[in-house]
């Protein structure tokens, strides 16, 4: 199918063409919701919250390094809540699990609960909402409080825990430098007993423990000397005597450097090692007892803080019983079943429509095939009682023409319909568009078997005789054969016999007064007029090679005779793709018109139908869109179609 752009007149065609469709699909959903909703069990839902605050204290415990945001502590407790471990104490709270259950057995349990709560922080606020569904309302309520009660618990329990933890730990570093400081005490009380004339010095101290200021500041003048001697080198040469008195200074800077180091190397030099030693002894003393006196004032922060824990989880909402089911009311369910239904059929028409291979709108025929369409026959079944089922109406059709095949003939029993004039506007289109232009011989055939061809071809030469044109109709589909048979006629003599020779043509070929005379009846053909210059050759007996006998030079001569005698020569012939005899007939005639029933056969079967009948030098006419529904003449507005409605019901009613 070509690619256009769809306009609303064409989703509109597809919803009309596919509503079968779309009527299943909406009443299946819809019924499926239905069901579903009076058959799922009631489903009870609770909820509860719970609030965390912050961690407070009155001192911050030495094992705190890292300090959480409340955003990342509420979710980490989020996630916390369905953790096996808070589960397991659920579980054993409201006695579903007990020490001696088995493994497996236990942590099915468990994992069923899991999947059954739902924890969610309430927005950005420091408080998760603990949920559970169930078919037991009591059931699933115990469950949302034993969860939210657990927590509680389990969060101060581990509160108490850590405090107690990092008690415990200041304590035994407290004790370890208690005793550390003991034995430097000890130490250095054995060793000023051991050496009694060994006194502290405070210069010496002082020249141990830092650096001496004096030669700290010889050192600062060195380097300022040393800076402004660059200055004076930047701007002058070395021979400048403002660069020869700095270097003096800059000399003089170091030697007094080197003096006071030699000095205060002399001083240390003189002090024992033994004032050494009690520097040392001292010193320990001192640092041990800092972190001592440090380590006990957190000891005593940490037994404060362990003291002062209070409870910073708390339910703020418990779960209450659920007093109705979660489940969706029966409208909602229904209207939910309506739209999902409708959004389902309206998906499945156009896949089914992009799907579909066969032709459907004349300007797709027309565009895809590239010949025009010259004629629109509506179904038979329009003539119908439209209340009857269409199952019933076909069944009641097939063994109507199995009794009477003349119902068929539609032009002759029911001049007036709507499908009677719509083979009088083909006759009118045939008469401008090749009979009046291009010849008089035409081959009626279709591309596959079932398409309506010979039908077509009677009804047309009835309307083409009661237009005052003498015709012949020609069965020449020796395969299958049925122009006899809808107007009641021998089969033999016909076509063959006359292909044969056995027979001349002008003795073959039935008249008036044989069609009068045969199977239809006398009143219902006399009745109609212009019957007179309707003339038909049957297709005789069947012959063993058809398409060699078709292939005769005597077709080609009777062919000639015919068009002489008669105004219109019209041939019904089998099918294009399964045999070769309508490529035969078409390059004979003046032309071929192909008879297509829209959305039974395949644009491709089309298209290789034509290929076929232009290789052999077939001039095809144009396409018979043949069997339409009513609903598929998209070029009779619906005014057009209730007027011919009107029209031939009136012509019906009036002989009654």
């Amino acid at each position: 199918m070509p690619k256009v752009e769809m306009t609303l007149g064409d989703y509109l065609r597809v919803i009309r063409k596919r509503k079968r469709i779309i009527i299943l699909c909406l009443v299946v959903v819809v019924l499926t919701s239905f069901y579903y909703v009076r058959t799922r069990p009631p489903i009870y839902r609770t909820s509860a919250k719970i609030k965390i605050d912050q961690r407070k204290s009155v001192a911050t415990i030495l094992t705190e390094i890292i300090t959480w945001s409340p955003g990342d502590v509420i979710a980490s407790q989020t996630s916390f809540m369905k953790s096996y471990q808070l589960m397991e104490r659920v579980a054993e709270r409201m006695n579903l699990v007990n020490p001696s259950q088995n493994p497996a057995e236990k942590m099915a349990v468990v994992k069923g609960l899991q999947d059954q709560i739902q924890t969610e922080q309430v927005e950005n606020a420091n408080i998760i909402q603990i949920s559970a569904a169930s078919g037991d309302a009591q059931q699933v309520m115990n469950l949302v409080n034993a969860v939210a009660e657990t927590f509680v618990q389990v969060h101060f329990e581990n509160k108490k825990t850590e405090a107690s933890n990092a008690r415990n730990f200041i304590k035994a570093q407290l004790d370890s430098y208690a005793q550390e400081l003991q034995d430097n005490e000890k130490a250095l009380q054995e060793f000023k007993e051991a050496n009694p004339l060994v006194k502290e010095s405070g210069l010496s101290a002082a020249g141990y423990v830092q650096s001496d200021p004096r030669l700290d500041s010889a050192k600062q003048e060195l380097v300022k000397a040393e800076l402004e001697l660059a200055a004076l080198k930047s701007r002058y040469t070395d021979d400048h005597p403002a660069v020869i008195v700095q270097k003096r200074k800059l000399a003089n800077s170091r030697q007094n450097v080197d003096n006071l180091a030699g000095q205060i190397a002399v001083q240390q030099k003189e002090l024992s090692s033994k004032e050494i030693k009690l520097l040392q002894l001292k010193r320990n003393i001192d640092t041990a007892q800092e972190i001592f006196l440090m380590f006990k004032k957190r000891y005593e922060e940490a037994r404060i803080a362990e003291a002062e824990i209070a409870q910073d989880a708390t339910i703020i909402e418990p779960a209450g019983l659920p007093s109705r089911s979660n489940n969706p009311s029966l409208n909602f369910a229904l209207l939910i079943g309506v739209f999902g239904g409708l959004m389902l059929g309206f998906a499945l028409a156009f896949v089914t429509e992009n799907l579909d291979t066969s032709l459907g709108r004349i300007e797709d025929i027309e565009e895809v095939i590239k010949l025009p369409v010259l004629g629109i026959i509506p179904s038979l079944s329009l003539e119908k009682d439209k209340k009857t089922p269409k199952r019933k109406l076909r069944k009641r059709e097939k063994l109507a023409e199995r009794d009477d095949p003349g119902k068929s003939l539609i032009a002759l029993f029911e001049p007036t319909s709507i499908v009677s004039e719509a083979y009088r506007a083909l006759r009118t289109q045939l008469e401008f568009t090749g009979l009046k232009k291009i010849g008089n011989s035409l081959v009626i055939t279709s591309s596959a078997p079932g398409e309506g061809k010979t039908q077509t071809v009677c009804n047309l030469g009835i309307i083409m005789a009661q237009a005052g044109q003498r015709v012949v109709l020609i069965g020449s589909d020796f395969r299958k054969s049925m122009i006899e048979r809808l107007f009641g006629l021998k089969r033999s003599p016909g076509l063959s016999d006359v292909l044969m020779g056995n027979i001349p043509w002008k003795k073959a070929v039935n008249t008036a007064t044989d069609i009068v005379m045969g199977g239809l009846g006398f009143e219902r053909v006399i009745s109609t007029p212009g019957i007179e210059n309707l003339h038909i050759l049957t297709c005789g007996e069947h012959p063993p090679n058809p398409a060699e006998m078709l292939s005769l030079p005597g077709m080609k001569k009777l062919l000639q005779e015919l068009k002489q005698n008669f105004d219109v020569v019209l041939l019904d012939s089998s099918p294009v793709l399964p045999v070769t005899d309508a490529a035969i007939l078409g390059s004979m005639t003046d032309g071929v018109l192909l008879v297509y029933e829209a959305g039974r056969v395949s644009r491709h079967a089309l298209l290789r139908a034509k290929a076929q009948l232009e290789n052999v030098g077939a001039n095809i006419w144009g396409i018979v869109i043949n069997n339409v529904k009513a609903k598929l003449i998209e070029d009779v507005t619906p005014y057009q179609k209730y007027r011919y409605y009107g029209y031939y019901r009136e012509k019906r009613e009036k002989p009654s």
